[in-house]
């Protein structure tokens, strides 16, 4: 024995009215209400009216939410087995209530009343009506009244929201039913829910048992929706209100879903799994909306909690299974922030493949099958066609084809609809192979077989033909060939008909090899093997040939091969013929090596050695020769050569022949004398030949000077006095050398008089310097080109008479060995002959004492620093730094100064060997001289 229990809804009346409105009803972060009233029976010393309920796990449309009851709410749970009229006629009715709606004389009023601030243009909330007055009978003619006031604080506009759709008729029992009987007719059905007990009159009614029903009403409504015009940002109140009609009996309830009063809820709906009816399929798009004005609110959208760029507007289009959320700020108030999150599955499409296209001879059906491996069966609905126009009554999963054409097939499930299709054509592929073309000696007949692969044998008929004529008789699925030719099986089953082709040829395949061409010297005879590795030799013939004639008796498989040439056989095997050949040459590949090419001098001669590494030397001959003639007597594997040239040696083998040549260069060894030579000959010089490679005890020196051979100077060093080219020659056994160098007087000795040019006073002594880097130098002093006697030191003392006027030429020579430099200076007298300071000048442009000229002090006293005159009366007249002859009579600005005396003082750079630091003295300016 089984027992099936149903949940009913489950109530509780503690929350206080602020708690069910805040918690229960609105349960919204942006909500602002206020002023919470309630009114019950309680307040009247009877029962409840008023409490939050929950859904328990029952068939009750809302999961939980608020009960506003005439009667006692402690009643509401299911099952539906006791009908209440609970409350007294001292609990009143409610005068708001008879005022929206068409309701009088009310009783038994349970109401919630609040004050809110809605953020949209709209508000809306979720409710069921039940009553008791769903009896199958009552409905009909009584009702009683519930209403949703609302009332505009700041206009003062009230509206009902509990109408019925479309409408402002206020809902009643009355105007939502079912038709009962005879009794009244329907009235919006569409918005009635259910019976909650059975049987009852109408069976097209919806119903449950009454022990089923979750909650203890006769019948519910669907779901409605109250809603209603709002100002944004205006002061609400809104009053929900049931009470019974005319009498306390037959109690009516609402129930209002939970979190459903919407003032800025986001509701993006429930869940989309791929089991809900109204999940899409994927690739198609699905919009989740917000239902909020864009210019209310700013809006982000996120998936799988990461925000979706560019997704700022009150809807999004979504094709990807994830969890969509949305955050809408409200530009209202204080920038209240509401969210709310779905999570959408799009369904696959059913996963089928119909296959290939093929073909076939239809000899049983091809069965499609359509059935999806990613779906239950239960799930999916089927629909076959056949080149696009439905078949009747095909709506199972697999359809069995009996002919050619295009088919499809639909599946579908839920909103998912797939489709595929196939070609099915005539197969003619009767599957059977002749096989390749072959080559046959036809020692035995060739079987050829044409019984089909895919078919039985027995279902197939045969027809043969020999280059394409038909063989009379052949109807089996084998045919024994006996010879060549081109042979054609047709093999037909049912509609469909195949053909393959054989074209057999003498095989010429007798596996007969020769072996590579090959070279031998022949010591010994080379055998030749024709002997066929596929077939019986015993059924073989053999003939032979060497350069093209046959050779006679040599009928055998195999052959002693004597001599070189191109050796050819023939072998036959029943109509079959196989030709091979092979050269045989001289192998020639006797292995010498005289070695590279090598220098020489022959100071002991050089081996060469031609012994074959691969050979016995006992069997060899040898040929030596020089320079291409054959040297008399040298037939030996060995030869002491002792002359420069190409050595060459050809040595024999029985029938083989090998060369090989080598060159003998004499060495190319280097003397070396070293770098030109630059000398005085002052000491001793030599010059030494270098060579390289070789002891000097096996080398002879022969010298020259300008080319002509030094007599007598063999060594590799010799003693040399005077300039020329030198040059050496040096032997070595057959080898010679050479090299020269330059040896030159040298060009970089130089001397210098300190001094330089420079002029003097008359019979003033002057000293000159001569300065060399050489050493123990000897000198001759000259002048104006004549020799002066003993004046052969480094410094020459001399004075210059008063008359002696002009430039005088003074040089020193310096000898060092046999060298020689010189160098020379020019010396003048003053153009002061007597190098004295003038008392006077008389600038009258003759050409004679114009000018104050102190050349001769600024030399002698290392320059005149400042020179100033001044006239009789003290005032500086003319100034001049660095003073040589610049003044001849005038001003500091050029003009003329006038006969008369003046007053001179110079100043010296360094102290002056006749007048110290400074001079001063009157001089006279005289322009009246002639």
């Amino acid at each position: 024995m089984s027992v099936v229990s149903f949940a009913q809804i489950t109530v509780d009346e503690t929350l206080t009215t602020q708690q069910l409105v805040e918690d229960i009803l609105v349960n919204s972060p942006c909500a602002e209400v206020s002023n919470f009233i309630a009114s019950t029976g309680t307040d009247f010393g009877d029962v409840n009216g008023i409490a939050a309920f929950d859904g328990n796990g029952s068939s009750f449309p809302f999961e939980s939410g608020i009960i506003l009851s005439s009667g006692n709410v402690a009643n509401a749970p299911g099952p539906n087995n006791t009908l209440h009229s609970d409350g007294g006629f001292g609990w009143p009715g409610d005068t708001d209530l008879e005022a929206n709606t068409t309701a009088t004389n009310t009783n038994n009023a349970s109401f919630i009343q609040f004050d809110f601030v809605p953020f949209l243009e709209e508000i809306s909330f979720n409710f069921i009506m039940a009553s008791e007055e769903y009896n199958q009978n009552f409905e009909c003619t009584f009702s009683d009244a519930f209403a949703f006031i609302l009332t505009d604080n700041v206009t003062g506009t009230v509206q009902n929201l509990a109408v019925l759709p479309g409408t402002n008729i206020p809902i009643e029992v009355t105007n939502i039913r079912y038709a009962v009987g005879a009794q009244c007719g329907a009235v919006n059905e569409e918005f009635f829910g259910q019976y909650n007990f059975q049987p009852i009159a109408n069976p097209a009614a919806p119903s449950i048992p009454a022990a089923n029903a979750p909650i203890d009403f006769n019948g519910q409504t669907v779901s409605l929706t109250a809603m209603g015009p709002v100002t944004p940002g205006n002061d609400y109140t809104i009053k929900l209100v049931v009470a019974d009609e005319t009498d306390t009996a037959y109690d009516i309830s609402v129930y209002l879903e939970a979190g459903s009063f919407d003032l800025g809820n986001i509701n993006l709906g429930d869940d989309i799994l791929v089991t809900d009816p109204e999940a899409q399929c994927e690739g198609d798009i699905l919009t989740l909306d917000t239902m909020v004005d864009p210019a209310e609110a700013t809006f982000v959208w996120l998936m799988d909690d990461i925000v979706i760029p560019g997704e700022t507007g009150p809807t999004l289009d979504v094709s990807q299974t994830g969890t969509y959320k949305v955050e809408v700020t409200y530009n209202q108030g204080s920038g209240c922030v509401a969210t709310d999150e779905i999570s959408v599955a799009f369904l696959a499409p059913p996963n089928f493949d119909l296959g290939d296209d093929e073909d076939s001879c239809y000899v049983d059906p091809i069965t499609l099958d359509a059935f999806p491996v990613n779906y239950p069966p239960a799930a999916l609905t089927y629909q076959w066609f056949l080149n696009g126009n439905p078949i009747p009554g095909e709506t199972n999963s697999t359809y069995d084809a009996t002919g050619p054409g295009f088919y499809e097939a639909e599946v579908t499930v839920q909103n998912c609809t797939e489709r595929d299709g196939i070609t099915l054509g005539i197969l003619d592929d009767i599957d059977f192979d002749l096989g390749p073309d072959q080559d046959d000696c036809f020692i035995i007949p060739l079987i050829l077989d044409a019984t089909p692969a895919n078919y039985n044998v027995m279902d197939a008929t045969f027809e043969w033909f020999l280059n394409g004529t038909l063989i009379a008789g052949e109807t089996d699925p084998t045919l024994a060939t006996t010879g060549p030719g081109e042979y054609e099986a047709i093999v037909t089953v049912g509609g469909c008909e195949s053909t393959d082709s054989i074209i057999l040829s003498l095989t010429n395949d007798i596996d007969v090899d020769l072996g590579p061409d090959t070279d031998a010297c022949f010591i010994i005879p080379v055998t030749l093997d024709a002997t066929p590795t596929n077939y019986n030799v015993m059924d073989a013939s053999f003939e032979w040939s060497l350069n093209g004639t046959v050779i006679p008796g040599e009928t055998n498989a195999t052959l002693d091969a004597t001599g070189p040439g191109l050796y050819e056989v023939t072998v036959t095997v029943g109509f079959c013929e196989e030709v091979d050949s092979i050269t045989l040459s001289n192998t020639n590949d006797i292995a010498i090596d005289l070695g590279p090419d090598q220098e020489s001098c022959f100071i002991v001669p050089v081996i060469l050695d031609a012994t074959p590494s691969n050979y016995d030397v006992n069997d060899a001959t040898f040929i030596w020769s020089l320079n291409g003639t054959i040297i008399p007597g040298e037939t030996q594997a060995t030869l002491a050569a002792i002359e420069h040239g190409l050595y060459e040696v050809t040595v024999t083998v029985g029938t083989c022949e090998a060369t090989d040549s080598v060159t003998i260069s004499p060495v190319n060894f280097t003397v070396n004398l070293g770098e030109d030579l630059e000398t005085c000959f002052e000491e001793s010089t030599s010059i030494t030949a270098t060579i390289s490679d070789f002891n000097l005890l096996d080398a002879s020196f022969q010298w020259f000077l300008n080319g002509e051979e030094l007599v007598g100077e063999t060594m590799d060093t010799i003693s040399v006095s005077v300039e020329g080219t030198y040059s050496v020659v040096v032997t070595v056994g057959d080898c010679t050398a050479t090299d020269e160098v330059e040896v030159s007087l040298r060009e970089n000795i130089t001397v210098t008089i300190v001094e330089g040019d420079f002029k003097t006073c008359p019979d003033a002594i002057n000293t000159l310097t001569a300065v060399t880097d050489e050493e123990n130098p000897t000198y001759q002093w000259f002048k104006n080109g004549i020799l002066l006697s003993g004046e052969t030191n480094a410094t020459l003392e001399f004075e210059l008479a008063e008359d002696e006027n002009g430039l005088q030429g003074f040089s020193v020579v310096i000898n060092v060995g046999d060298c020689i430099a010189e160098d020379n200076i020019n010396v003048q007298l003053y153009d002061i002959g007597n190098c004295a300071i003038s008392q006077g000048i008389s600038p009258n442009g003759d050409g004679f004492n114009d000018i104050l000229d102190l050349e001769f002090l600024s030399d002698r006293s290392g320059g005149i620093s400042n020179f100033q005159v001044y006239n009789r009366h003290g005032l500086l007249v003319f100034e001049q730094s660095n003073y040589i002859n610049e003044w001849f009579g005038q001003t500091d600005e050029g003009d003329e100064l006038p006969t008369g005396t003046y007053y001179l003082i110079i100043n010296f750079n360094t102290q002056d060997a006749v007048y110290g630091n400074q001079y001063a003295a009157w001089i006279y300016i005289n322009r009246d001289a002639n």
